[in-house]
């Protein structure tokens, strides 16, 4: 699979301040939304188990299947996650990473430069698609910057700044 252009993924744990940087870049570029977030709400609304922490197997089919669709379609130059976040999620779980993980081209689909926003317990906040507990967010955390050093990416630690300034910062960087 190839995208149309390769994007920037900004990422990171649970309630770091991913989606309202991107909401912010939004003024400016083209983003894709996090696909997780989506398949989350889908599931609850249908009352099906798709759901990181009943069956995280299934969670990842999902989100892989709407994320591989919206890449081929989307002209975003950024992303709030990315692929290899699915495979940190499993990782973190000692679950097997699934063949269609292993074989995505990651580096032709997405830029080497990586953003990550790093756990905030300040702003972090449970809501109704986010139950992680604060602690399961940091070893989170920790799995993602293993997976994106691991694939090769350049990591670039966006600081504790509001969300302008962080925007500011990825703006000044891609543009």
């Amino acid at each position: 699979m190839r995208s149309l252009q390769k994007k920037y993924i900004i990422t990171g744990a649970p309630g770091t301040g991913k989606t309202t940087t991107i909401n912010l870049l939004k003024n400016t570029i083209s983003c894709m939304d996090e696909v997780s977030r989506k398949v989350i709400l889908d599931e609850q609304k249908n009352n099906s188990n798709g759901v990181p922490w009943e069956d995280i197997n299934r969670f990842s089919d999902l989100v892989f299947n709407v994320t591989s669709k919206e890449l081929l379609i989307s002209d975003a130059l950024v992303c709030d996650r990315s692929l290899l976040d699915l495979e940190a999620y499993l990782a973190l779980e000692n679950k097997t990473i699934p063949h269609y993980l292993q074989r995505f081209p990651y580096q032709d689909t997405y830029h080497k430069t990586v953003f990550f926003a790093p756990t905030w317990f300040d702003i972090y906040c449970q809501d109704g698609q986010r139950l992680q507990e604060f602690d399961y967010c940091l070893k989170l955390e920790k799995v993602l910057l293993e997976q994106y050093k691991n694939k090769g990416f350049t990591i670039v630690i966006l600081p504790k700044y509001s969300a302008e300034k962080r925007t500011k910062l990825i703006l000044e960087y891609i543009l």
